[in-house]
């Protein structure tokens, strides 16, 4: 029957032209030409849209009734929306969820549907000269009846359309048709019909599309859209309206490092796909800024196999690992050695100023001290090059007996660097612990984890590109950082480790801890995570310049944010995550 419909006009054109030819009179030419020019006019005929010589789907193809699409074994229903009586600005924010998630809920009617936004070009002047005959011929009926309140709105609106049209908006306009998929004619019928009741509970008027309609629609035909409209009507219809996540690759997979606050989607921490296998926690105490480091760094070393060293100050961590149920080695620096001087990985050439820079930067030792170091350690290791270093022989050196600070530091040194087993060969795969609790002075804390990356950094950097070999947790940074001068080793592994399998997750109290490198340490991070902080300066002045921030964020969530909360920025991207974390159990590395 539809196909009958579709091809009546060009009958009706055709019948006049044969009686022309079989009785040879013009008249019925004239007939048909005028059939033609009315048909035209009304629409039922359009030569350039409707030429079934162009079309790709034959008509015979599919059937067309009362709003349903038939092709073959599938059905598809059309529901057009022909009227939205109220926008987003006309409804307060808790409205306005509450009816996108009303209209979801009529549209989440376990099928497909596709929702069709078309858009058609409008002259705007034409538009506007339209608006303003409206608006003059509404001015006089207030004028005559000053209680039409109807009139009066109309006006308000007019004029508001008028004001956008000023500030550079282009008008358009638009149709609404919602594609409603089923295994049957009768089934997407009966869903249609669902949808737009559900629709006219909203106060949004909707009907099955005509034949017409769905004809234009799958040809692509030029749209005989009605309804007016303006971009800030439908901002939620262009890119922008799309939330800003950080690219999927950077967080899709890895080491788990929580939920996402709103959604409770997981994210993770991409260790091979980032730039830089670095992590960053700055938070103020009781954040959750160990918790968290806790769990990364457990968690990479089960998940690439590789050794994880932890630096415990407070006596917390192993305690804390060993209460989860994790196997953790405990290395105290009492039992094994540094073994500083006898080092297999540090060449003899530049073990004078690889041992300088250890101990003038762990004992602050100013410029003059640490140039008669140098001197008496690059005489004396020359001198013993073939012969077994002690540190006694650079104690006893005339240069050195006169100078107390640097005598001293010197004979600390040598209490932690003897003969005993290595510390860096004695560790092992899985998490390794270094005690520090029974030292209670912060220079000789700072001096054995010091001492302890140098040598890992010198043995790791003979070999390049092999992957990722270790991870070191370092809490409370600002240990080791502060007495850094210059550009020193935790830079250069911040900055070369990728390359030497070295990964380096360090936590700290502020940025200013990172001391006049910040800028170096912050841009080469491959994950930062901002933890919650009341102070609303600490989101506007030092978050919001290394991610995208919204004032309304800060105003509303980022000052609310409890322990564990907090924000995660991936390198190379600005838009950050706000994650919550889940401390760390023997349970959570299950799966």
């Amino acid at each position: 029957m539809n196909v009958i419909d579709r091809y009546t006009p060009y009958i009706m054109t055709l019948i006049p032209v044969l009686l022309a030819l079989v009785f040879r009179n013009p008249l019925f030419l004239g007939i048909s030409a005028a059939i033609l020019v009315m048909m035209l006019v009304t629409g039922n005929l359009k030569l350039g849209e409707t030429n079934i010589f162009k079309r790709k789907i034959s008509t015979s193809d599919f059937i067309i009734e009362r709003g349903v699409l038939v092709f073959g074994n599938k059905y598809i229903a059309f529901v057009v929306v022909d009227d939205i009586p109220y926008d987003y600005r006309d409804l307060s924010e808790s409205s306005l969820k509450s009816s996108i998630n009303a209209f979801h809920k009529v549209t989440n009617i376990g099928s497909q549907i596709d929702i069709i936004f078309r858009k058609k070009y409008v002259d705007q002047a034409s538009f506007t000269n339209k608006i303003l005959t409206k608006l003059q011929n509404l001015r006089i009926i207030v004028e005559n009846d000053p209680s039409n309140s109807k009139a009066k709105k109309e006006i308000e609106l007019l004029e508001s359309i008028l004001s956008k049209l000023e500030q550079g908006e282009k008008p358009f306009n638009y149709q609404v048709t919602l594609l409603v998929y089923g295994k049957s004619k009768q089934e997407v019928q009966s869903l249609g019909e669902v949808v737009i009741r559900g629709l006219e509970s909203l106060n949004m008027k909707a009907r099955l599309a005509t034949v017409r309609e769905i004809e234009d629609l799958i040809a692509l035909a030029r749209c005989k859209c009605k309804k007016d409209g303006l971009p800030s009507q439908i901002p939620f219809l262009t890119p922008f309206a799309i939330e800003k996540i950080p690219s999927i690759e950077k967080w899709a997979d890895g080491i788990f490092l929580g939920r996402e606050l709103t959604k409770g989607i997981p994210v993770f921490w991409n260790v091979e796909k980032m730039q830089n296998p670095h992590l960053l926690v700055i938070g103020p105490t009781g954040s959750g800024k160990t918790e968290l480091l806790l769990t990364t760094g457990t968690m990479m070393t089960f998940n690439y196999s590789i050794p994880i060293v932890f630096f415990d100050v407070k006596g917390d961590i192993g305690q804390r690992l060993r209460k989860s149920g994790f196997n953790v080695r405990v290395l105290n620096p009492f039992y094994y050695s540094l073994n500083l001087l006898t080092s297999p990985h540090i060449p003899p050439t530049i073990k004078p100023l690889f041992l300088e820079k250890i101990i003038g930067t762990s004992f602050q030792l100013n410029k003059e001290e640490r140039a008669i170091l140098f001197d008496v350690l690059n005489r004396v290791i020359k001198q013993k090059r073939e012969n077994k270093l002690a540190w006694g022989a650079i104690i006893d050196d005339s240069e050195i007996t006169d100078r107390y600070s640097i005598k001293r530091s010197l004979e600390i040194v040598s209490d932690f660097d003897w003969d005993g087993p290595g510390m860096l060969d004695s560790l092992g795969n899985g998490i390794n612990v270094i005690d520090l609790t029974q030292l209670k002075d912060e220079t000789l804390r700072r001096f054995i984890i010091y001492s302890f990356i140098s040598l890992l950094y010198a043995r790791y950097s003979l070999d390049v590109d092999k992957g990722l070999r270790i991870g070191v947790v370092i809490d409370e940074a600002w240990t080791i950082l502060r007495g850094e001068d210059d550009y020193g080793i935790v830079g250069d592994i911040i900055k070369r480790g990728r390359g030497h399998g070295i990964a380096l997750l360090m936590a700290t109290q502020n940025v200013q801890d990172l001391g006049e490198n910040a800028d170096i340490f912050m841009e080469n991070f491959g994950v930062i995570c901002f933890m919650n902080n009341g102070d609303k300066d600490y989101w506007r002045g030092i978050v919001k310049r290394y991610s995208n921030i919204l004032e309304s964020d800060i105003e509303n969530k980022l000052t609310f944010l409890g322990r564990g909360e907090m924000i995660v920025r991936f390198l190379g991207d600005p838009r950050p995550l706000i994650v919550s974390h889940e401390p760390l159990t023997r349970g959570s590395l299950k799966d």
